[in-house]
């Protein structure tokens, strides 16, 4: 079902809150006038998460999610595989966490039984991530799904203990791979690189709540998520998230401790905006060897357009330690475009940009 020219005068973004970011913005950038390049734009109006794009040349271009159809497939799905990708970077001599994979017991019977008739038997699995640890990268360190994004199912763990209920929660939600990574103690940015260019690097922070004395963890979560709704956040904390009871186990609290006044609480261990992390912009401070860095790593990896997640400890310095930690091929903008004008700004250029070019198309 198509969406004429009139029907999408009468769908401005804020009359469709429910539409994922980047359509409700290519909607706003059409009707805007923005796109003189695109002949056409058909949403499917129903959900608004998929889109087909017309250039004026002929040239076709579909949109899902936040799928761009700008990138090589092949290459953003190693990307989107943290194992397979970390395996690259460190092939071509990028610094990374020491990590490795390892698969479920389901998933496990799956691949032995096309493996095995090989011979095949070189598997590591989940039974093996406590030696692992102990004896290859120890504690602290990250246990999160090979495939995923946006900080879902990272967790961070501490001791045997923390390992074995996470590898139990894993194993109830169905995951199928595992990587276990060292952990990285320095702050943790996010530079974004488009077509050979770096345009946007902010500092990722973990989302923190500040006690009044008055208010218990949980009614500072719930507050936390009214204010993500006022400010057009697409963040939705989960206050039945395990992980959020075992960071407030670690200092002796629950969702029901009364936060006292002046202190503060690490939600998450992870510090994705998705998580409802917030951000400092560095656009505009981040030296140009991490520029080159970042756009050299894109191009290493086929990537026009991706996320290099980076953990630096000055990013302004270019003698700086650091460490990268993922590409993300789909990276969103949305909760950086709502944290300032400036921002916002930022993310409308990014993709006034990918959605005028036929260039991305020519791949």
């Amino acid at each position: 079902m198509s969406i004429s020219t009139e029907i999408l005068l009468n769908k401005l973004p804020n009359s469709q809150p429910h539409y994922p970011f980047i359509t409700r913005l290519i909607l706003e950038l059409y009707l805007a006038g923005e796109l003189p390049n695109l002949a056409s734009l058909d949403i499917e109006p129903q959900y608004g998460y998929v889109a087909r794009l017309v250039h004026n040349n002929g040239r076709v271009r579909f949109i899902r999610g936040k799928t761009l159809n700008i990138n090589f497939t092949t290459s953003s799905e190693i990307a989107r595989d943290k194992g397979y990708t970390k395996y690259f970077l460190q092939q071509l001599n990028y610094p990374t966490p020491e990590a490795k994979t390892f698969i479920l017991p389901d998933y496990l019977v799956e691949i032995d039984r096309n493996l095995s008739r090989y011979g095949f038997m070189d598997y590591a699995e989940i039974a093996q991530i406590p030696t692992y640890i102990n004896q290859q990268i120890g504690y602290p360190c990250f246990i999160k799904p090979n495939a995923g994004s946006q900080g879902k199912g990272v967790s961070k763990c501490f001791n045997d203990q923390d390992t074995q209920e996470v590898l139990e929660l894993y194993q109830q939600q169905g995951f199928r791979v595992l990587i276990v990574e060292k952990a990285i103690n320095f702050p943790d940015y996010r530079v974004v690189v488009l077509n050979e260019k770096v345009v946007s690097c902010y500092l990722r922070k973990p989302l923190v709540v500040l006690g009044d004395g008055l208010k218990t963890i949980r009614e500072l979560l719930l507050d936390r998520q009214e204010s993500f709704v006022k400010r057009g956040r697409e963040v939705l904390i989960q206050l039945d998230d395990p992980r959020i009871f075992k960071q407030a186990a670690l200092f002796g609290y629950t969702l029901d401790t009364i936060l006292p006044e002046g202190s503060s609480f690490q939600v998450y261990a992870a510090s994705n905006l998705s998580l409802g992390g917030e951000s400092e912009d560095y656009t505009s401070r981040i030296h140009s060897h991490w520029k080159d860095l970042a756009i050299r790593l894109a191009h290493d990896m086929g990537l026009l357009f991706c996320g290099v997640d980076l953990a630096c400890a000055d990013i302004e310095d270019p003698t700086a330690e650091y460490s990268i930690l993922e590409i993300n091929s789909a990276p969103g903008m949305d909760n950086y475009a709502a944290s300032g004008e400036e921002q916002s700004q930022i993310v409308r250029a990014i993709y006034r940009e990918i959605f005028n070019e036929v260039i991305f198309l020519s791949k």
